[in-house]
């Protein structure tokens, strides 16, 4: 085969995983040698897709030669088997290659790939390049062994208080005056200054975006000064801009007034050309326009009806009406040179502070990943374009472009631009090579553009249009060429359009709704390319028909009585709970409708499982859910996977609570409460209530222990405060025997997963153990169950990939247009110098942009903010098989004069399916329900788990301390002996000082003996101090330079079998220097030590050998040149 790029455009429900799975296992089989798997390299965008690749590859590999398993898989096989044979035969002409040959490869390759499955590459985009980032990490400066760091908010929340610890009260510095700027800017918004915090959290997270990568590059060139010269630069010039239009409008007031006129003497009075002189004087809008004074100056109409009346007020208009003509224009044509500038200086002034800061804010997560040692991921792309861009052959993927001929790339159209720029390379290699490589992805389903998804890449590359993928200015000629080798020879598109999921009906439906959408949007170019005729979906089989499409919408102030969903028509039946007819809200109505839907549905035969509820924000997700649950169905949900939401965790929670802060009456009453609760299994009483009030109220903790002892249970605050954490939960989960009382095993070992991963990772320390509870529990879940016969209550961008028998999209009024106060970033052209050094900008999206020189861009974020949102609700209309419905808002379709227009842009999803059915003359003045297409009765499924389900009742857990007494090294660092202070400090300073190898590990060092338990958080400053003297005394600081050759409390042996320990040797070519660190007095002894040291490192050739002394406390100092005594007189052999 020759040089190949496939591009697969696969729409939803298309198959395209069998598609990536048979490209794959056609590589494979395709070389006679059952190693060939090693060179094919499979991209996914998700965990779970990646292990579904996997699944898919090895069963089939298995599954060609496997007669063990049931009929219907064994033939789905041979059908496999069949197409791959066919199309290997077609791709590479052998003839020995038939069904039985491909069968035997199949087999040797499966054996192989189990033998060496890490050479097994599918994974996701995120893990591939994380390895390239862990094997080349000093090439991309990165520290050595940096953990990566997922956790952004914790990340950027650190990094703004340790900005804010910068801030001197000082005048004249300038990150504290930048910040006093932009709260002062906050105050004048009518905003709070108190969320700061957040405020500043929230913007920099813009500095962990692909999407603005760019932009962001661009800002990273300016220091605060650079910033301030460019505030004093722009407000210079839009200072100069306002003279310009003040000066011909003030001419023309002087004028006026000098002649003796009024108002009421011009034609159109105040609102004519004798106001729009004035109107200048007050304000400056360049967007302002005067259509009475356009027309008193082209009509040459400036009389009033009583002016005409007067000729004295006819002379002295006509005196000065050419005059006032000549200003009119040149103000209009100053308006219009200067209106696109003007407008752009009033756009980016607003957020010139909050980029000044972000410049400092990314210092502050440097230093934070340099303390820490982690990187976050979202640097790794940028990491890597960075020689992408600069090196036409990148030494990091030299010798991956020699292991990998292949690669798949799934998910394309969610890929980002720093990514495919990045994997270009390889792609570029594979095809010089004369290999095949392929994307598979759909533009209709670019919902991840957020995170840097971008969608013009699968199109652009689909319709050989390449030249549009680099045409920005940044990525350079290295780029240009690369996309030059992905010519219209090389690049073969290919369309999966037969939909495999849903019934005939939804296919036709979404096929048709979308096509209307884009004839009517025709303005927007790359949403008609998006949904033309290349990419509707066909039908398989016409027999598969049966779908039921119902659309439906509510308002506030709708009726609580329900419809008759198979005539569309209102009863007069209430929804439970109501007792007589009454308006309700429009959230109301939402959920009615819905338990309506589910009802009706279940009532047909459908099952709880078969249902799924799609949202566009969790908000609504969550309401839903809460709603669903209180009326006793079972849901899964991202709160019902909640750890945070799941009474036995919370019950470990609130005790971990009261163990750190015993007089937390909140935390004792809720630790209580949920005792009764989940362990008695009983919701307390009044008297109950009022007791646990009192004792949580008590300052005796002893009162609370009493009382838990009382209810049966063995809680001894003396035991708990000595254990770890993770201890600490496995005794309290054994004492409340949290696992035999409750339905949540699930949720016990999800938390104690977590408590194991922190104390590892962080510390054992119980107060920051729960602060990083408190920030990190809404992330936290465990994994969906299997075959639970629940309700599935998801997101649309969870749902993405899914499919489900009935699909319910409630709030289907999702806007289509950019959210308020949503950011526009660009980079400037090149022809813009009234912004100084500023070459990229941050400014709020609005139609005044239009008329700017970021016009086009303004354009393409509406195109795009358009395009996404209907991908998303594309998405969610092709998840269903059986039963779609959409509930919309009615508030604008009550009064047909004030009905959204079919001309235009539609402003959200209700608009749109609205203009739908009216264009299909459907619609119907004050009717909400249509039902599209009628579908059949349940078809019954068999649910029957495939997988032995164990349920674990009880945790199997051992006390330790009863068993094992373990003795470590604490007396190296505790002196239990005497108890001395001093001597305490000096020992963990020794410790310290044995771990630390340069100075700048202080921080480091000492971070992690807390995490040890070797010191606590009130010693971490006073060892601070005293390390800090320590490395950086003036005699010492040399030894702890990165500079030499450090050896650390290294053991060494002499003739005699003998050891020796010195602190530090310090190696600098030839000459050695042996540091000893000792406690005040000094002694003969050690200086005896040291030349005993001295002597061994003379025999071991090292010409000059130097000895220190260190004396904590005094800082005193003792060096001297080893040859002071002869070797005889210190009793050594040699």
């Amino acid at each position: 085969m020759a040089s190949v790029f496939k591009i697969y455009s696969s729409s939803a429900g298309s198959g395209k995983t069998y598609a990536l799975t048979k490209e794959y296992l056609k590589l494979a089989l395709h070389s006679p040698n059952p190693d060939y798997y090693r060179t094919i390299l499979a991209i996914t965008f998700t965990n779970d897709a990646a292990a579904e690749m996997k699944e898919r590859i090895l069963g089939a590999l298995r599954g060609f030669n496997d007669d063990t398993i049931a009929e219907k898989a064994k033939q789905k096989s041979e059908n496999l088997l069949e197409e791959v044979t066919k199309e290997l035969q077609q791709d590479y002409p052998d003839p020995t290659l038939d069904k039985e040959e491909v069968r035997r490869r199949a087999a040797l390759v499966f054996r192989q790939v189990l033998y060496n499955y890490a050479d097994f590459s599918v994974s996701t985009i995120d893990s591939f390049v994380n390895k390239i980032v862990q094997a080349f990490a000093r090439e991309l400066n990165i520290p050595h062994n940096f953990e990566v760091d997922l956790d952004s908010n914790t990340l950027l929340n650190t990094a703004v208080s340790l900005l804010l610890d910068k801030v001197k009260n000082e005048k004249g510095d300038l990150l504290t005056e930048t910040l006093e700027q932009f709260i002062l800017e906050k105050a004048d918004e009518g905003k709070s200054w108190s969320k700061l915090n957040e405020e500043l959290a929230d913007f920099a997270r813009n500095l962990l975006n692909e999407q603005v990568y760019e932009a962001i590059t661009d800002l990273q060139q300016l220091t605060l000064e650079d910033f301030r010269d460019v505030q004093r630069e722009l407000r210079e010039t839009k200072k100069q801009i306002e003279e310009a239009i003040v000066e011909p409008a003030s001419q023309a007031v002087a004028l006026i007034e000098q002649s003796s006129i009024d108002a009421a003497d011009l034609s159109y009075g105040k609102n004519g050309i004798y106001g729009y002189f004035y109107r200048w004087l007050k304000t400056i809008d360049l967007n302002y326009s005067n259509s009475n004074a356009r027309k008193t100056v082209e009509n040459d109409s400036w009389y009033s009806a009583s002016a005409k009346k007067n000729s004295f007020t006819v002379n002295q208009i006509d005196s000065i009406k050419n005059q006032l003509s000549e200003y009119y224009l040149e103000l209009e044509d100053r308006k219009e040179k200067y209106a696109g500038i003007y407008t752009l200086l009033n756009a980016i002034v607003p957020h010139l502070y909050k980029l000044s800061v972000l410049n400092e804010l990314e210092k502050c997560l440097q230093e934070i990943k340099l303390d820490k040692n982690t990187v976050h991921i979202s640097e790794f792309n940028k990491r890597i374009i960075d020689i992408v861009l600069k090196e036409p052959v990148p030494f990091i993927y030299e010798r991956l472009g020699e292991k990998y001929n292949h690669l798949l790339i799934d998910e394309f159209q969610d890929t980002s631009v720093l990514q495919w720029n990045n994997l270009l390379p390889l792609v570029e290699n594979a095809l010089a090579s004369g290999h095949f490589s392929m994307v598979v992805g759909d533009a209709k389903q670019a919902i991840y553009r957020w995170r840097g998804g971008e969608m013009e890449q699968i199109l652009h590359l689909y319709k050989k249009d390449t030249a549009k993928l680099y045409q920005n200015r940044r990525n350079g000629q290295l780029i240009k060429e690369r996309y030059e080798t992905l010519n219209g020879e090389v690049l073969q598109p290919a369309n999966l359009k037969k939909n495999y999921r849903s019934r005939a009906e939804i296919i036709n439906f979404n096929n048709d709704i979308f096509t209307f959408a884009s004839k009517a949007h025709s303005g927007f170019g790359m949403f008609t390319s998006i949904y033309d005729e290349d990419f509707t979906q066909e039908i398989p089989d016409p027999n598969n028909t049966g779908g039921h499409i119902q659309v439906l919408f509510t308002y506030e102030g709708d009726s609580n009585t329900k419809y008759d969903l198979d005539t569309c028509n209102r009863t007069n039946e209430l929804y439970p709970k109501y007792t007589h007819e009454q308006e309700i809200s429009y959230d109301e109505s939402m959920l009615n409708l819905v338990q309506h839907l589910v009802e009706n549905a279940l009532k047909d035969g459908y099952q709880l499982r078969d249902m799924a509820i799609l949202c566009r924000t969790n908000q609504n997700s969550k309401r839903i859910a809460n709603f669903l649950k209180e009326l006793r169905y079972d849901i899964i949900s991202q709160d019902s996977l909640s750890l945070q939401f799941a009474e036995v965790v919370n019950l470990v929670i609130a005790l971990f609570r009261v163990f750190n802060r015993p007089n937390d009456a909140l935390a004792k009453s809720e630790a209580l409460y949920l005792i009764h609760l989940v362990t008695l299994e009983k919701v307390p009483d009044v008297k109950v209530t009022q007791q646990i009030a009192e004792i949580a109220n008590n300052a005796d903790a002893a009162a609370f222990y009493s009382y838990i002892r009382e209810l049966g249970f063995d809680l001894d605050e003396k035991t708990t405060g000595n254990l770890s954490i993770y201890e600490l939960t496995e005794r309290l989960i054994r004492n409340f025997n949290l696992l035999g009382h409750n339905n949540e095993c699930e949720y016990i070992f999800r938390f104690l997963d977590l408590v194991l991963e922190y104390s590892l990772k962080y510390s054992n320390n119980l107060n920051n153990f729960l602060a990083y509870w408190d920030v990190q529990k809404e992330k936290l879940s465990i994994n969906t169950p299997k075959n639970r016969n629940a309700i599935t209550i998801t997101s649309i961008h969870k749902s993405k990939g899914l499919a489900y028998p009935i699909v319910i999209i409630p709030y289907a009024d999702w806007s289509t247009e950019p959210k308020r106060g949503s950011l526009l970033w660009s980079q400037l052209p090149d022809d813009v110098t009234y912004t100084g050094k500023l070459r990229s900008v941050a400014v709020n999206v609005g139609s005044k942009l239009e008329n700017t020189v970021l016009g086009e861009q303004y354009k393409t974020e509406i195109e795009k903010t358009f395009i996404e949102n209907l991908n998303m609700l594309y998405v969610a209309l092709t998840r269903p098989i059986d039963r779609l419905y959409l509930i919309g808002n009615a508030k604008d379709l009550l009064i047909e004069d004030k009905m959204p227009k079919l001309d235009g842009q539609v402003k959200n999803v209700s608009h749109l399916m609205y203009q739908y059915l009216k264009e299909k003359e459907l619609w119907e003045p004050g009717k909400f329900c249509y039902q599209l297409y009628k579908g059949r009765p349940a078809q019954t499924i068999n649910y029957s788990s495939e997988e032995d389900t164990f349920e674990l009742k009880h945790l199997v857990t051992t006390d330790w301390e009863q068993r094992l007494k373990i003795k470590q090294h604490a007396n190296n660092v505790f002196d239990f002996a005497t108890q001395q202070r001093q001597r305490q400090v000096n020992r963990k300073l020794h410790y310290a000082l044995s771990r630390i190898t340069f100075a700048p590990e202080v921080n480091q060092v000492l971070r992690q003996m807390g995490y040890e338990g070797i010191i606590s958080e009130r010693d971490k400053p006073e060892l601070q101090r005293l390390l800090t003297e320590v490395v950086q005394h003036p005699k010492i600081a040399p030894y702890f330079s990165d500079k030499v050759a450090i050896e650390q409390e290294k053991e060494v042996l002499d003739a005699r079998a003998y050891l020796y320990k010195p602190d530090r040797i310090v190696f600098d070519g030839e000459a050695v220097t042996i540091i000893e660190f000792k406690t005040p007095p000094p002694e003969p002894e050690h200086r005896n030590r040291l030349d005993h040291y001295a002597v061994r490192f003379r025999q071991l050739g090292y010409k000059k050998v130097r000895c220190v002394l260190y004396y904590f406390e005094t800082q005193e100092v003792q060096e001297w040149q080893y040859g002071d005594k002869p070797a005889a007189q210190l009793g050594l052999a040699f």
